[in-house]
């Protein structure tokens, strides 16, 4: 009778244990030291200790920094973080953990006196800033809306009477083209002072035969202002005319009137005055308007809903706080339409009054769109 085949058991113990640990999950490895871990969200500001006086916009603007920012992609910014003031005009609450509001952000930059423009840190920053000025109007870009109304001055330039080889409607053609710049630079003389400066005014032209203006002079005039009356005969002289057989005599006619936005100051009365405001008391009062100011940018997405850009406005606050001047500087919003709504708001505003006189100062605002929207 044969004997049963013996089997060793434990070669096969030692293939089904090998088998198990095949089947089984990897286990996760560790974190390895040194990798880092997420940024967290930083205030647009560090907090201010408790008890620590805020400084004025001289001194703000005197250390140097520069505003905190992102750099925005090429058809649409990157989300701005609203400042406490943009919060406080939302609506939006303060709790813990709460998600952060949807919908345009408008983030205030800290103020600084005109003629103390933070300098960027480093060539990044400054280019950074620079798209920002620039702005954007998504891609593919939508057009932008034609102005409303006329918010330059209104001038008009004839030419009533040419006596010699030249023929007027050539002079009319020429001075048309040339004279407005010239025209509008004498009227901002004193139209910044008084908007409602108007008037009409003739001057008297003496062209030698080369075709250059050798004598201007005004024979009359409705402007009350005089040194506006006399610029507009200087700057006749400068008029380019075509060569002719003989000299001629010319009789221009010079009008203007307002626009439907005041005329900025020319650039040698812009002083920053001697006056000092807190940049908390500025941004304070610019935050009462931005209710409005996000009514301007809502219909203005309403056209280009990727709409991006930063708009510096320069204020002059009187020795009492009221604004006679806002007007946009170093920036170029890409909407005219959105940048003329904006500053009337600014010009509606009231600050505290400055301690020392009047004062020129930046609020520079950033614009961006929901971050979420297609």
């Amino acid at each position: 009778m044969k004997q049963p085949l013996a089997i060793d058991p434990r070669p096969l113990l030692a293939a089904a244990v090998a088998l198990a640990a095949c089947a089984a999950p990897p286990r996760p490895a560790p974190p390895a030291a040194g990798l880092p871990t997420p940024a967290a969200v930083q205030p647009a500001r560090p907090p201010r200790p408790a008890g620590a006086p805020a400084p004025s916009v001289a001194s703000t603007a005197a250390s140097g920094a520069a505003a905190p920012s992102s750099p925005p992609a090429p058809s649409a910014p990157p989300p701005v973080a609203p400042s406490a003031a943009d919060a406080a005009a939302s609506g939006a609450g303060g709790a813990p953990g709460a998600a952060a509001p949807q919908g345009p952000s408008i983030a205030i930059e800290p103020p600084y006196k005109l003629g103390q423009h933070p300098v960027p840190r480093g060539q990044a920053e400054a280019a950074e800033r620079d798209r920002w000025n620039a702005g954007g109007r998504g891609e593919p870009p939508a057009p932008p809306p034609p102005a409303e109304g006329h918010p330059l001055p209104r001038i008009i330039v004839d030419i009533d009477k040419v006596n010699g080889p030249l023929k007027a409607r050539e002079v009319e053609r020429i001075a048309r083209r040339h004279l407005w710049i010239h025209v509008y630079a004498c009227y901002r003389l004193r139209a910044y002072r008084d908007p409602s400066l108007h008037g009409k005014t003739t001057v008297r032209l003496t062209v030698s035969r080369a075709g250059k203006v050798t004598g201007a002079r005004a024979t009359s005039s409705t402007l009350s202002a005089p040194d506006v009356v006399s610029c507009l005969a200087a700057r006749a002289r400068s008029l380019p005319l075509p060569r002719a057989k003989a000299g001629s005599t010319v009789v221009a006619t010079l009008q203007v009137y307002p626009g439907d936005d005041p005329v900025e100051p020319p650039p040698s009365v812009l002083a920053p005055g001697p006056g000092e405001l807190r940049p908390d008391a500025i941004e304070a009062a610019v935050a009462e308007a931005m209710p409005a100011f996000r009514s301007c940018y809502d219909a203005a997405l309403a056209g280009a809903p990727a709409l991006w850009g930063r708009l510096a406005i320069r204020f002059h606050v009187t020795d009492s706080g009221a604004v006679d001047e806002a007007f946009e500087v170093e920036s170029r919003f890409p909407d005219e339409r959105l940048a003329r709504c904006v500053l009337r708001r600014a010009r509606a505003l009231t600050f505290p009054a400055p301690e020392g006189g009047d004062l020129r100062f930046v609020v520079p605002l950033r614009f961006s769109p929901d971050p979420q929207s297609p």
